[in-house]
């Protein structure tokens, strides 16, 4: 229980079998998790994003130097080709990362001492 909530259950209706229940779940090293997760996500966002922009980069570099409209579809082909499995794999790291924050394994929440 937190400081915020003085009982565990808030009234909604009259009837006492309608009470709704919270449960406060933030001990005292929880936090930490839950900060680290976040950091974790926001981290994974920003590689992830540099890492597209200098695919951008580099294959317009290369759209740049191309000698026929066959080698610039082919670069175009390759580009759309590893865009998608970035994305996908880039999905699929986020929502590892975002299982932290909703399930956290036990333990987690303590301090590595």
């Amino acid at each position: 229980m937190n400081m915020i909530a003085t009982k565990d259950r808030l009234t909604t209706d009259r009837m006492p079998d309608r009470d709704f229940h919270i449960r406060w779940s933030l001990e005292p090293f929880a936090a930490t998790s839950v900060v680290d997760a976040w950091l974790d996500l926001g981290s994974e966002m920003q590689s992830f994003y540099a890492d597209r922009i200098r695919e951008d980069v580099s294959t317009q570099h290369r759209f740049l130097h191309c000698k026929s409209p066959a080698e610039m579809f082919e670069i175009q082909a390759g580009f759309f080709r590893k865009a998608v499995t970035d994305y996908r794999a880039h999905a699929g790291r986020m929502s590892e990362l975002a299982e932290r924050l909703w399930f956290p394994k036990p333990g987690a929440d303590q301090p590595n001492t």
